[in-house]
């Protein structure tokens, strides 16, 4: 699993406390005018968290719809005189971005997604204990509600990340997908239908992500109902998050290194948190 990094000169090199707001200062974040009709882009400072697993042609797939990462060798500096690999990998694995397109022949492909949706407030919501009791817990609207009793509403324009304690198993073989032979599906948590029209009607966020490998549990990968109700209504979701709890519940900025290939329905992308 990928390290924090930490930006030099940063005030402190420890992370705050993950239950306190931290409130953004003007000398650490700061706004830039931005287009016409658009929401103001945020220019973070402070720490730097990567939120972002590695790839390779080890990473985990759902092997009926994905295949693993290739990485084949085209050129090497001895015999070349530079190095260069051909990488072919699937859109949809890794730590990656789902555009509203994937769910959506009319929503928005990945190279649509407005830039200033990319660098936005972060909420983490964190169920790591209870997943870890239950697998295929999935976060409910009174998750959210609970959140909002501790840290105030869900800031407008924010993604919500669902911090299930789930990054930490992608160095164990077979735990991040952590299929159950008996019961012949796969137990991961994910966020629950209910929670997901929550956040759509009742609240402005851009995106929503996840530690796990779907939105959905893995009790339903074929019944994406999850994934109907966001990308449908123009959010994008971002799955296997890496280092959330490196992160606070409420405070910090994110930015989506999302890729901008035409057409795209989503892609791997280096997703970074500001605290």
């Amino acid at each position: 699993m990928c390290g924090p990094e930490t930006i030099l000169g940063a005030a402190s090199p420890e992370p705050p406390n993950r239950q306190t707001p931290v409130p953004a200062q003007p000398s650490e974040q700061s706004q830039q005018p931005s287009p016409q009709g658009t929401a103001p882009l945020y220019v973070p400072r402070g720490i730097l968290r990567d939120l972002t697993h590695v790839l390779g042609e080890d990473w985990p797939v759902f092997d009926l719809y994905v295949q693993p990462m290739k990485i084949t060798r085209l050129a090497n500096l001895s015999e070349h005189e530079y190095n260069a690999f051909e990488l072919t990998f699937n859109e949809h694995i890794g730590t990656h971005i789902d555009a509203p397109a994937h769910f959506d022949d009319n929503g928005l492909t990945v190279e649509e997604i407005p830039p200033e949706t990319l660098v936005a407030p972060l909420a983490v919501v964190r169920v790591r204990e209870r997943a870890a009791r239950d697998n295929v817990t999935e976060l409910t609207v009174d998750d959210l509600l609970r959140w909002e009793s501790r840290n105030g509403r869900i800031p407008d324009r924010a993604v919500v990340a669902v911090d299930n304690g789930w990054s930490e198993r992608i160095g164990v073989p077979g735990a991040f997908l952590n299929f159950d032979e008996k019961e012949g599906h796969y137990r991961y948590p994910g966020i629950s239908v209910e929670a997901a029209h929550f956040l759509v009607t009742e609240r402005s966020v851009v995106g929503v992500g996840t530690d796990t490998p779907s939105l959905e549990p893995g009790t339903r990968p074929a019944d994406p109902f999850t994934h109907r109700v966001l990308l449908p209504a123009g959010k994008y979701g971002i799955e296997n998050l890496a280092n959330l709890d490196t992160v606070p519940d409420v405070g910090a900025t994110l930015v989506v290194g999302a890729p901008k290939h035409a057409g795209g329905t989503g892609g791997p992308a280096r997703v970074l948190a500001f605290v």
